[in-house]
């Protein structure tokens, strides 16, 4: 079986494509053969070091479809042949995959195998972000990174529950992405200040709800977005981590700001009876066309080639490996 592994801290070089004997699946697992592999920036930032550095060589990745092959001990709920969307700590970037047979779930008529793919960390992520901080008609939502697969399932899901968007984008080549993801409004931030470009948008209100997964030393930019009682929420560190001082400057804004860090793997496993409500709002999302992701398909083989063009932003949606 094929299967990739991070062998050392550094650039996609450090990826390479190894054979390996297939997992089996233990008691409550299932195994997946793998047919949609995504790729999230989490993986970029590990592989880079950022964060907890596994022991080496490791396998990599999270999210992960196909059908079913095989049952471990207990599995009831699930069958051979089922097609299923799952996650799994590490050991996602192969072509079978085993995982807890609770992080799997059933993919409906309607839905592709890729789609199904970009939704655990990606789709999940956008979707606790927006209901969690009760996001609905009145609510006015900025997202960065719009034309990312974050940014697209936000449009996606915030269009479902009538919320104003403002999707920021980096290039004129990634507004017409945004626009079809759904966002109420784009803003390609190097241009025009974004702002300038929120007040100007929202007659001088400022957002409501602003979904940062950038960070870096810009930070405090996303709280002058906000008008009076607004949040932010940090989910991730694209451009490195905030200063303490860009975290706390919410304080001196005079407008009783909020500060949120998301962290998926925390709510996911807090709150697991929530992950299937959460999944059936994403597929409808996709079944009813509310949801634009475009996919970007490329073998497992080039997975170095992937990571490299997602590091330099080169993509929009979601990049999906192939086995």
């Amino acid at each position: 079986m094929k299967m990739v592994q991070m062998t050392a801290v550094g650039g996609p070089e450090v990826l390479k494509l190894v054979e390996a004997p297939e997992p089996k699946p233990g008691p409550g697992e299932i195994r997946v053969a793998n047919q949609a592999i995504a790729i999230n920036f989490h993986e970029i930032n590990e592989r880079r070091g950022q964060g907890t550095t596994p022991g080496l060589p490791a396998p990599m990745g999270s999210d992960f479809a196909g059908p079913i092959d095989a049952l471990g001990e207990g599995v009831e709920a699930l069958k051979v042949g089922d097609r299923v969307v799952a996650m799994a700590m590490r050991g996602a970037y192969a072509e079978k995959t085993c995982t807890p047979a609770a992080l799997a779930f059933p993919i409906p008529d309607g839905v592709t195998t890729e789609q199904a793919a970009s939704c655990p960390v990606a789709g999940l992520t956008a979707y606790f972000l927006l209901y969690d901080n009760h996001a609905g008609p009145d609510t006015t939502v900025v997202a960065h990174a719009g034309a990312g697969s974050v940014g697209c399932f936000v449009a996606g899901v915030a269009k479902r529950v009538g919320c104003t968007t403002i999707g920021l984008v980096s290039t004129d080549e990634k507004v017409e992405i945004a626009k079809k993801a759904g966002y109420t409004h784009v803003v390609v931030y190097r241009k025009e200040d974004p702002v300038a470009a929120i007040e100007r948008l929202t007659n001088g209100r400022g957002a409501d709800l602003v979904l940062d997964s950038v960070g870096g030393p810009d930070f405090e930019k996303s709280y002058d977005m906000c008008g009076v009682e607004g949040t932010v929420v940090l989910f991730g560190h694209a451009a490195g981590d905030p200063t303490p001082e860009a975290l706390l400057s919410f304080q001196g804004k005079g407008k009783n700001l909020g500060l949120r860090v998301f962290f998926l793997p925390t709510t996911m496993f807090a709150r697991m009876p929530a992950l299937a409500t959460a999944y059936q709002e994403l597929f409808a999302g996709f079944q009813s066309g509310d949801i634009y992701l475009p996919i970007d398909r490329m073998p497992l083989a080039e997975v170095r080639e992937a990571h490299r063009r997602i590091e330099a932003q080169e993509t929009v949606g979601k990049v999906i490996l192939q086995p």
